[in-house]
């Protein structure tokens, strides 16, 4: 009887193991394809899922602390291939903060997130990027074709679908102009103000 008891023992410790092994490993897929599920898998860069999740935080925190936060939009204008679409990643991290974050929020479209980032600092940063930008070629070495908006918000907006519309509205006017566009955004307005 003993040696009965000692081998159901056995059993069920072998198979408390390999239940504990199987839900560690189902743990770390599950770890594995939500860090996907935010990041563009061609650009290393963050995804539109990851941007719609920052920006809704960042409105939150913006409401609660208020203060001012910035978006900038990238638009590379034509269809691109994926080597350029990684130079301009790169590009873009070379002309950030850290904290800043950039995500591929179409085929040709990047956004970035500015936390706490006033409109003065924000136009240093469009700048930099359009200057970042100049050294990124095409694959037989002709210079991109991009269009920088950049809004900065001095209020919170009610959803990130304004900070989208807001931040279309600046690549809109960029590529009209051929200029880098800016304009700070304000609940009372609904609207950006200025270039």
């Amino acid at each position: 009887m003993c040696r009965f008891v000692s081998m159901l023992l056995g059993v069920a410790l072998a198979a408390i193991v390999a239940l504990v092994g199987v839900t560690l490993a189902f743990r770390n897929a599950l770890a594995r394809e939500r860090r996907l599920a935010r990041t563009d898998d061609v650009t290393g860069v963050r995804s539109a899922r990851a941007f719609y999740e920052a920006a809704a935080m960042e409105i939150e925190r913006s409401r609660r602390y208020p203060h001012p936060f910035s978006v900038a939009c990238v638009d590379l204008g034509t269809r691109v291939g994926d080597e350029l679409l990684r130079s301009t990643a790169a590009a873009l991290r070379g002309a950030l903060r850290a904290t800043d974050l950039i995500a591929r929020l179409g085929r040709d479209e990047f956004i970035i997130l500015m936390p706490e980032t006033p409109a003065a600092a924000t136009k240093i940063v469009l700048e930099k990027l359009r200057t970042g930008l100049l050294e990124v070629r095409t694959g037989d070495g002709r210079q991109m074709r991009t269009s920088i908006g950049g809004v900065t918000f001095v209020e919170p907006p009610a959803g990130v679908d304004d900070i989208v519309r807001a931040a279309d509205e600046r690549i809109a006017d960029a590529k009209a102009t051929g200029q880098v566009s800016h304009a700070a955004w304000s609940a009372t307005s609904s609207a950006p103000e200025g270039r």
